[in-house]
């Protein structure tokens, strides 16, 4: 009886000497508080390892009410940070944009058919989240209108994923952005201009190069699809030409 205390005693004892350690194992990662946390773990994770011209083409799929209603290929070209020039269906026909300054510069027939300011979302979350210092990140997405005080945890297409702009699963409105938690790379955007919901997924990440590269990119409006986005020529410049990027060489510009 008396070994079976002791025992038993001995058991407790090392039962308490492990439950402090036992605890640590068990307890849940922290979770972030705010979306300028979620920002700053992005930049810190990726900074200095991220690409910084990415050159692709893609098949541009469209829709209508359901069906395909035509493809295009197109070529583009990003360098950061916030620079994207896009050719619509090959350069020969002049059609397409570019991204430089927070401001879009469009073209029809190689001529300059409008500009306007504008951030892009995907661009920001995407490539220029892991160059821009996280405060200058912040103030973009601010006025994105993205709530940085709201966020949520849930999965996606089988991971882990963190919600910026919006408290629950409920809110499908809001402008919010979606966050890989193990990788920290954007999975998903949604902005609403004037009560009008896009959604945009970004898909099929692959490991190219030893780089994450989304290599499909689904376009909703209010919860049809309207745009597939398959890319393929994936490669990484280690330099680009600052003139690509210019509005004023739009029509001479050429990077393969």
């Amino acid at each position: 009886m008396k070994n079976q205390f002791i025992n038993r005693g001995g058991l407790l004892l090392l039962c308490l000497t492990l439950l402090p350690c036992l605890g640590y194992a068990m307890a849940p990662k922290a979770k972030y508080k705010n979306g300028s946390e979620i920002v700053k773990a992005m930049y810190k994770r990726w900074e200095g390892k991220w690409y910084p011209n990415f050159q692709f083409e893609q098949r541009a799929i469209f829709y209508e009410n359901g069906q395909v209603s035509k493809e295009e290929v197109w070529q583009e070209l990003y360098s950061q940070p916030g620079l994207l020039h896009i050719r619509f269906d090959g350069f020969e026909s002049g059609n397409g944009a570019v991204f430089a300054q927070d401001t879009v510069y469009r073209f029809q027939e190689g001529k300059l058919a409008g500009k306007m300011p504008q951030v892009h979302p995907l661009v920001l979350l995407s490539f220029d989240i892991y160059f821009l210092k996280p405060e200058e990140t912040i103030a973009k997405l601010n006025t994105l209108n993205f709530d940085l005080n709201k966020v949520y945890e849930t999965d996606w297409q089988g991971r882990k994923a963190v919600v910026v702009g919006a408290s629950n699963p409920e809110d499908v409105n809001s402008p919010q952005f979606w966050v890989d938690k193990e990788r920290l790379y954007v999975l998903r955007v949604v902005t609403n201009s004037k009560g009008s919901v896009r959604d945009v997924e970004m898909n099929n990440y692959q490991f190219i190069e030893k780089n994450w590269v989304a290599t499909e990119i689904v376009f909703k409006t209010d919860g049809a699809t309207t745009l597939r986005e398959e890319y393929f020529n994936i490669s990484f410049p280690k330099s680009t030409d600052s003139k690509w990027f210019d509005p004023e060489n739009f029509s001479n510009t050429r990077w393969q």
